[in-house]
């Protein structure tokens, strides 16, 4: 019998043993079963789609490298895709697809060369700072402005108190992310597991929090609704023709699609340009670095440890300061932008660092961490 044969029939055999179970110990026998086949199957998971996919491709092209093919019109919101390839066809995995697993850390086997290490940098909280910005919700700017952790804030105007518990700054994150994803009080329900009525309330709550946002989604929908499409504030547009359909719910969909283009793909252009800005910068300054990968809203740059303090500074400005988007498209943001950037040996490790006026502060302390890995 085969594994995956073997592993059904398993299945269910303790799925019954769970329903019939009348001790406390054949429940706990039960469910370390059950997360024993769990942790199995994500190591099956882990072996054949990313470390056999990555040496097939390795072998193949008979190189230490990995080579990625990213395409702009992948995506109908206009993120990048990403694929592993060759010549060929294509083989490997995907950078988009690698799990930020602690347990394992697959990404941990992608390292950079001797003498060499990679600078990972992620927008923070970019969609969000994009709402903000385009619907000009001024409290959410304010939060933002100010420097306060957004879903603290959110959470104490949601639930009128200044002390707030990790529940309720969960909710409030949720919340603000299902609003661009265009959820509502059912999924807030299910995602957090609270009783329907009260997440209609927090819902409501919500509007009055931050009323910009919702004039703003009824504008984007009646906009749709009149001219077929959205745009982002870069002119990118994304055709809708759902929204002429007779059926209410494929007219509802094509209106969520509508709305989350509008910010996902709008934080999508500020990232690729930011790409295009920091490898402009990083050749015209000569410094022995490169763009190597991006992965949704994070871009992967290898520098040698001479360029290392310098690329960082181009970085941080670059994405912080976003000339190069200033002069391609004349615009000013009413929110800053925020980033985290870590330095480390291997894709998957790295030690924080730290900013003061846009200059890195603990160098010393990154080169320490790099010289013990």
């Amino acid at each position: 019998m085969s594994a995956k044969w073997q592993h059904r029939d398993e299945g269910k055999k303790i799925s019954k043993s769970v329903i019939r179970a009348k001790s406390t110990e054949e429940l706990e026998n039960a469910s370390k079963f059950i997360q024993g086949l769990l942790d199995l199957r994500k190591a099956e998971k882990l072996q054949k789609t990313y470390i056999h996919g990555t040496s097939k491709a390795l072998d193949y092209n008979d190189t230490d490298k990995l080579y990625v093919d990213y395409r702009l019109d992948g995506t109908a919101t206009g993120r990048l895709s990403c694929a592993a390839y060759n010549a060929q066809k294509p083989m490997g995995v995907s950078f988009h697809t690698l799990p930020r697993e602690t347990t394992t850390n697959i990404r941990s086997m992608f390292v950079a060369p001797k003498g060499s290490a990679f600078i990972t940098v992620d927008y923070s909280a970019m969609e969000l700072r994009v709402l903000a910005h385009i619907a000009r919700e001024s409290s959410m700017q304010h939060a933002f402005n100010s420097g306060a952790d957004l879903h603290t804030y959110t959470a104490r105007l949601l639930f009128n108190k200044e002390k707030i518990t990790k529940e309720e700054r969960q909710i409030a994150k949720t919340v603000s992310f299902l609003i661009v994803y265009g959820g509502g009080a059912f999924n807030l329900a299910e995602t957090m597991r609270i009783p329907m009525d009260r997440a209609e309330g927090i819902i409501k709550n919500y509007q009055k929090v931050y009323p910009g946002i919702f004039r703003y989604m009824e504008h984007v929908n009646e906009f749709i609704k009149d001219n077929g499409f959205a745009y982002t504030i870069f002119g990118r547009r994304r055709n809708l023709r759902d929204v002429r359909s007779k059926d209410r719910s494929v007219i509802n969909r094509a209106l969520r699609q509508g709305l989350n283009f509008t910010i996902q793909s709008s934080a999508s252009d500020i990232l690729l340009c930011g790409l295009i800005g920091v490898s402009n910068r990083l050749k015209d300054a000569g410094l022995d670095a490169r763009v190597v990968a991006t992965v949704h809203d994070s871009l992967e740059i290898i520098s040698s440890e001479k360029d290392l303090e310098k690329t960082i500074e181009i970085v941080y400005d670059e994405l912080v300061n976003y000339p190069h988007l200033r002069n391609l498209f004349g615009i000013n943001f009413d929110v800053p932008f925020a980033v985290d950037l870590e330095v480390g040996r291997s894709f998957g490790d790295g030690q924080d660092v730290e900013f003061i006026d846009g200059k890195p502060t603990n160098i010393p302390e990154v080169l320490n961490y790099l010289c013990e890995h």
